[in-house]
């Protein structure tokens, strides 16, 4: 029995926070049409690198998808409930299981077979214990409207690591990390990872990690700079000793700024980072604009594009993402709703990427949305192309609209190869 038999032998469907799912529409899942011959691609688990390789035979391979439209409520839950709250700032990854997990601000998690059908399937993935008192007074002296935001979730050597952010409105505090032998979790809190103020990072929030060659990257920061930092081959403390004191050093010194500048909080700049690799090149995705008021939000993607992990990342106009602020904002366009009334959806933003096994890359990424009057943010899927620059967007819609998320459109999703 292959994945799509076991698929479609569900007792109930899973439906996505935005999404509603359906068969692949016009293809045969098991026998591909002969000109659907995927690219020759290579990847991590987690999918965050894609490089070029020899083209591999798939004729003896099936393969399999949905199709989605973003913009149908509820999620899946447990049961044959519905889950309606918000899934913010998603992180995605692929599981050593085959499954794909999905992690979002304040703990929720979700989980699917197909990347396009999603279950929630736990709203307190990671305990941190006494984070409340323990961060807070090092910060503040209380834990007053603290929570657990925009996490990231990667496998680092031979454990699954949760990253995250304990911040509250005016009240960023740091990054700390949990541990699973399993992506599904649950995640032990492993503590502190640092203080944003102690590396001279301001508003130090969202996490995102690259790996590459062993080595172990972390982006930070949130509309008063982006900074790169590097962390122990671990994943579970800064580069630079053996005391925290000792890493702190280390990385107030050699932090990088890699997007945005240090200045007060500045909208133009960026938050919710996503570092990739595609090829010889570094794509650094970042959020800019209002993420969280609703019908006034103009969160917006952009993307810059770099030769070395420390960048310069810069748009298509040769711009580096370091000169923006001050009502500019540099880069290359990759998806923005708009603002105005009578839209489906606004303030898109705060991304993952996903590459299937056809190597199609995937954004996920969160909005408010018509579906539930725009009450709070849900995650959305739209399939990235690439412009002549080699720069990514979301491609054109039905409607004919490019860099605009899809909205009531029945649209292919992320394609996976089974053996028959």
């Amino acid at each position: 029995m292959n994945k799509k038999q076991i698929h479609l032998g569900l007792a109930a469907p899973l439906i996505l926070l935005g999404i509603s799912c359906t068969a692949c529409a016009g293809k045969d899942p098991v026998n591909p049409d002969p000109g659907t011959k995927p690219t020759p691609t290579t990847m991590r688990t987690d999918g965050r690198i894609i490089e070029d390789v020899p083209y591999v035979d798939n004729s003896k391979k099936s393969y399999w998808c949905e199709t989605y439209s973003n913009g149908t409520l509820p999620a899946g839950k447990d049961g044959n409930g519905t889950y309606t709250a918000e899934v913010a700032d998603p992180s995605v990854v692929r599981g050593d299981d085959g499954m794909f997990y999905m992690f979002g601000t304040n703990r929720v998690a979700l989980k699917s077979e197909d990347a396009v059908n999603w279950q929630l399937y736990n709203t307190n993935i990671v305990t941190v214990g006494n984070w409340a008192s323990d961060w807070a007074k090092e910060k503040y002296g209380d834990g007053n409207g603290l929570g657990i935001w925009a996490p990231d979730v990667i496998k680092v050597q031979d454990q699954w690591i949760y990253y995250y952010s304990v911040s509250g409105w005016g009240r960023p505090v740091g990054i700390g990390y949990a541990v699973s032998d399993n992506p599904a979790g649950p995640f032990i809190d492993g503590g502190r990872l640092f203080i944003g103020e102690d590396v001279g990072i301001q508003n130090c929030i969202d996490p995102s990690i690259f790996i590459e060659d062993g080595k172990v990257y972390m982006t930070v920061g949130s509309f008063q700079g982006e900074y790169l930092v590097e962390l122990t081959d671990d994943g579970m403390a800064l580069e630079g000793g053996e005391t925290y004191e000792e890493q702190i050093a280390y990385a107030k010194k050699n932090k990088v700024l890699i997007a945005g500048k240090p200045s007060g909080w500045d909208g133009a700049q960026y938050e919710g980072t996503y570092l990739t690799k595609k090829g010889d090149s570094y794509y650094l995705f970042a959020s800019s604009g209002t993420c969280c008021d609703g019908t006034n939000s103009t969160y917006t993607v952009w993307v810059g594009k770099a030769d070395e992990i420390t960048g310069p990342y810069v748009g298509s106009d040769g711009k580096p993402m370091t000169l923006s602020g001050n009502n500019n904002t540099y880069g290359n366009l990759v998806v923005y709703a708009g603002v105005g009334e009578g839209l489906n959806a606004y303030g898109t933003g705060h991304n993952s990427i996903l590459i299937d096994d056809a190597g199609d890359w995937w954004i996920y990424y969160h909005a408010y949305i018509k579906a539930d009057n725009f009450k709070t943010r849900h995650f959305l899927i739209d399939k990235l192309e690439w412009d002549e620059d080699d720069y990514p967007f979301v491609g054109e819609n039905q409607d004919g609209k490019k860099k605009r998320p899809s909205y009531d459109y029945e649209l292919d999703g992320p394609r996976w190869f089974d053996e028959e």
